[in-house]
Order: C-alpha cells, then sequence, then structure tokens
C-alpha cells in the first residue's frame, strides 16, 4: 500500500530491510527514530521535520548494508515539498492529493494510504515548510526544549515548533569549544586534571566527527589544535595547526600564534621562530606578535635578535605590560644578572608543575603572550 510522506522523508524496500534488518522489515520500528516512522508489506518509511535528521538516518541505513547510491538504490530521500527523490530510482512512484505526498512501489494500484491516525487527507499536510530566507526573515527564534526548537512568527506572534533530534554542526563546534575554552593549558604548563582531560576528549571525538565532513574548515582543525595541546598530544597539535594553516584561504595570524606557542614546548625554537616571522610579516606592527617572536629569538638564543625585536614593539606600544615584562628579562639576560631560560616556564621564573609564577616576580598581571586569544567563531571555508 502507498505510505504517506512529510518533510524530508527516508524511504526504504522492506526486501532490503529484510536482508539487512534482524528480524526484518517487520522489525523497522526497532530502528525507527520517531513516530512519523510506518511502513507497509513493500515500503518504509521515515519522515523529519530536520533534513539533517534524514541525512543521517540514511547514512545509518547504508552503514547497516543497505544500498543509497545509484543505479540501483535501496533506500532514497524523499523532499516532500519539492517531490523530489535522491538519488533517483525507478522502484518509487509519488502521487500527490490536496498537497499531500504519497509514496509507493512502482505498479502499485492500492488506494488505501498508511499514515499515523490523525491524519486527514482532506485537510493538506500537516507540515508547514519555509526556506531558509523565510526563516530568516519571518521567525525569531525563542528556545530549544526536549529536541524541539520553538520559534515565534514576527507577523503574527504565533509559536511555531520544529522537531530535531540531531545538533547542527555550528552547535557541535560551539559545544565543543566551550569546553577547550574552559580547560586551556599554558605552553609548558602542567597537565589538566583527570576529569578536565575526560571532557577535552570527548571534545576532541565531536571536532574529529565534524571534520569528516567539513574538513576544508581551518576553524574546526585550530580549535584541534588547541584541544590537542590541552592533553598534551603536542604532535598532534602541530599536525592539526599545520592543516588549520593548509585549509585557510589566507595566512591567518592566530593559527600561527598558537602553532608557535606549541612548537616552544617542544623545544622546537628554530621552527617557532619561523612560524612567527610569518605571522609578524602579515602583521608587521602587532605588538603581540612582536612580543612573541621576541621570546622565540630569545630560546633559540638569538639574544642579538631577540632584543631589537622587543624595542621594536615597545615603539610601537609602550604601555603594554607583558612586552615590558619581557624587556626587563631579555635585559637581565643580556646585563648577566641571569640565566638564558630553556623554557617558557624559566623565562617566567615559574614552576614548570605550577601555572603560577612566584610572588616576588614582576611578571604582569595577566596571562602571558599565548593566551591573548579570541577563538574564532564557527566557519566553513567556504565552500558553504
Amino acid at each position: 500500500m502507498p505510505v504517506l510522506v512529510e518533510g524530508t522523508a527516508v524511504v526504504i524496500r522492506n526486501d532490503a530491510l529484510d536482508r539487512c534488518l534482524e528480524g526484518g522489515a517487520a522489525d523497522f520500528h526497532t530502528i525507527a527514530p520517531n513516530a512519523m516512522s510506518f511502513g507497509d508489506g513493500e515500503l518504509s518509511q521515515a519522515s523529519f521535520m530536520s533534513p539533517r535528521d534524514a541525512e543521517i538516518f540514511f547514512e545509518k541505513l547504508v552503514l547497516m548494508g543497505l544500498r543509497g547510491s545509484a543505479p540501483d538504490p535501496e533506500v532514497v530521500l524523499v523532499d516532500a515539498y519539492q517531490q523530489s527523490v535522491t538519488p533517483d530510482c525507478e522502484w518509487l512512484q509519488l502521487m500527490e492529493y490536496k498537497g499531500n505526498l504519497i509514496a509507493s512501489l512502482a505498479g502499485n494500484q492500492s488506494n488505501v494510504v498508511v499514515a499515523p491516525e490523525s491524519w486527514d487527507p482532506e485537510e493538506g499536510p500537516t507540515l508547514q515548510h519555509m526556506s531558509a530566507d523565510e526563516v530568516r526573515e519571518r521567525l525569531k527564534f525563542v528556545r530549544r526544549e526536549d529536541k524541539v526548537d520553538v520559534y515565534c512568527d514576527k507577523e503574527t506572534g504565533e509559536l511555531l515548533y520544529s522537531a530535531r533530534i540531531n545538533e547542527t554542526p555550528e552547535e557541535m563546534y560551539q559545544r565543543a569549544a566551550n569546553v577547550v575554552l574552559a580547560n586551556m593549558r599554558m605552553p609548558g604548563g602542567p597537565p589538566l586534571k583527570p576529569d578536565q582531560q575526560s571532557k577535552v576528549r570527548t571534545a576532541i571525538g565531536t571536532l574529529q566527527h565534524l571534520l569528516s565532513r567539513h574538513d576544508d574548515s581551518w576553524r574546526i582543525w585550530f580549535l584541534l589544535g588547541k584541544a590537542w595541546h590541552a592533553v598534551q598530544r603536542l604532535p598532534r597539535s602541530v599536525q592539526a595547526y599545520q592543516h588549520a594553516d593548509d585549509v585557510a584561504d589566507e595566512p591567518q595570524t592566530v593559527i600561527l600564534k598558537e602553532w608557535a606557542g606549541v612548537l616552544l614546548e617542544m623545544q622546537r625554537t628554530s621552527d617557532a621562530c619561523e612560524i612567527g616571522e610569518r605571522a609578524v610579516a602579515i602583521k608587521p606592527n602587532d605588538v603581540e606578535l612582536l612580543g612573541n617572536l621576541a621570546v622565540a629569538y630569545l630560546l633559540d638564543e638569538r639574544l642579538e635578535s631577540s632584543q631589537k625585536t622587543i624595542e621594536h614593539a615597545l615603539s610601537i606600544g609602550p604601555n603594554d605590560k607583558t612586552n615590558s615584562f619581557i624587556h626587563g628579562r631579555i635585559r637581565e639576560i643580556c646585563e648577566g644578572d641571569s640565566p638564558r631560560p630553556k623554557s617558557i616556564a624559566e623565562l617566567e621564573r615559574r614552576d614548570p608543575t605550577s601555572s603560577r609564577a612566584p610572588e616576588s616576580t614582576s611578571r604582569p598581571d595577566r596571562q602571558p603572550p599565548w593566551w591573548r586569544r579570541l577563538l574564532p567563531k564557527w566557519g566553513r571555508r567556504e565552500r558553504d
């Protein structure tokens, strides 16, 4: 018998379910994701308000062994508004009745439609369709509760509800970003506590999942670099920053800055100087980048370059407290009052097992250069 399809629907041949699902099509309800899922003797379908939810369920079925690609798919996506089928197939036929879309196996002549008990075919579709532009212009997001997004129609004041099982990529990114930002580690700083590391590793899993679909987003690679650094996986952090740099449409100094910090922690001082020089070449008057480069030169035993760089930075920003601190430490070393530091912790006169500097140290009352940062917002490169 034909079945009602609404929103974005996943439509499956029952003979494919019989092959791939233990219990066959009769057990479709055991994997069906919502109450809008049902079938007849030939087809099963699951309808969704969110196209993303439909795509994820489609992919789950493909992983179970159903064919989801042309020329002979066993599962397809049906857009009820556009009345389109993806991928194209010959076994599915669509028909419309008063705005309702009905699907059946080709050749089926039944006039009985399988649908929810509450469905009234004379009233037309129960779901209201809006394009992305219409949603932006007409609706105001109110809240999300129990996997339902609530919007207010700006014109009528009516509340509209959209069920959505899965997070959007933007929501996943922001959730991971919140965790990483709340559990950052200073270059050369002590390890995070076990519970913090567990949270960051969960965020890493989220970011890696995002990269499976958006591997050209430098922001995701960048955040992954910060996450790997937080759990002290420094080579992986460097690889992530390098990927971020490779896929960015144009050089991003925020990537180069963080990358150089990790290289210094690994005592790859020459490489850190090279990356720092790239950043300064992009923004030659950025006092923060100049201060970072001065530190890299110092740890690479290039004292004269370090001194000239920090003096240039202070000529641009004479009141910068961090660079004033760095300048003072370089002066002490040049005058022989202090040994040359071999790490950022030694530069700050900080115990490497502690994130705090001694009380007697004239360290500025804010975080060191690599911590003046603002995480970029989500954005895909820019193949949206």
